[in-house]
């Protein structure tokens, strides 16, 4: 058997399915005169496939006559399904492809009790003091920490920014002014960006990826150099961040917040 050939599988299963993807883009029950044209299917047909679909619970119909929503056993399903998301294995995988993809060191990054750290790192084809590390990483000074400080309730953060403040910009700390700022920062571009002014040249970009409630469940982070990074809103660099990041939102459920 040639295994390069397409798998034969059932075709009516695959129609219900864009019956299904069409419920799907309303919250709102839909007429079948509005269900058809998005299913690629006549009246008719929709209506045939509507039967089966509201007889396993996959569909429901509505108290409108001809109308009809997502069902109670469609539910069921997206619930098991989140169950079994594997977050941790989604993004590992895409700090791999954002590393292949963009030669430069990539790394992902969670929130801990004690702060934000760095799980999971590929290093890039540049080796030098820019790299990631693994384990506990600083709020201040990293892409990452700056989009926790934006979305986390000041209270998680507050006393991790106030503890490392006076070694990075020196002087009474201003958690509130740092975290307008990472804020502004996120709503104007979707990323966040660290350029040091030390002899290091140190370079960071971090994109937020959202779990299916809408908060940030990891970050995903490149690194470079001032020489070796693009960070402006066209470049290359910056476009596979959030394209990366994006596709494990994507996979996990998720969706961007605008809660900033």
């Amino acid at each position: 058997m040639d295994e390069r050939k397409q798998r034969r599988g059932i075709q009516s299963i695959e129609i219900a399915f864009r019956v299904l993807t069409a419920l799907q883009t309303s919250p709102q029950a839909m007429a079948l005169k509005d269900i058809a044209p998005l299913a690629g299917l006549t009246t008719s047909a929709v209506n045939n496939y509507l039967v089966s679909l509201v007889r396993t619970g996959l569909a429901a119909a509505d108290e409108r006559p001809g109308c009809y929503r997502l069902g109670p056993a469609a539910l069921g399903l997206g619930m098991s399904a989140i169950q079994q998301i594997d977050g941790f294995e989604i993004v590992r995988r895409e700090v791999t492809t954002l590393r292949d993809a963009t030669k430069r060191s990539a790394a992902v990054t969670t929130w801990t009790d004690d702060g934000p750290v760095s799980v999971f790192k590929q290093d890039g084809e540049q080796r030098g003091a820019f790299e990631f590390r693994t384990g506990l990483i600083p709020m201040l000074s990293s892409a990452a920490g700056k989009i926790y400080t934006a979305y986390l309730p000041p209270g998680a953060t507050i006393d991790l920014i106030n503890r490392e403040w006076e070694a990075v910009f020196g002087g009474k700390p201003n958690a509130e002014r740092f975290r307008e700022e990472a804020r502004r920062e996120l709503k104007r571009k979707g990323y966040s960006a660290i350029v040091r002014a030390d002899v290091s040249a140190y370079v960071s970009i971090a994109a937020p990826v959202f779990d299916w409630h809408g908060q940030v469940r990891f970050t995903l982070s490149l690194a470079g150099t001032r020489a070796t990074m693009q960070i402006e809103p066209a470049s290359d660099l910056v476009k596979a961040l959030l394209e990366s990041a994006a596709r494990a939102t994507s996979a996990l459920g998720g969706k961007a917040s605008e809660d900033i």
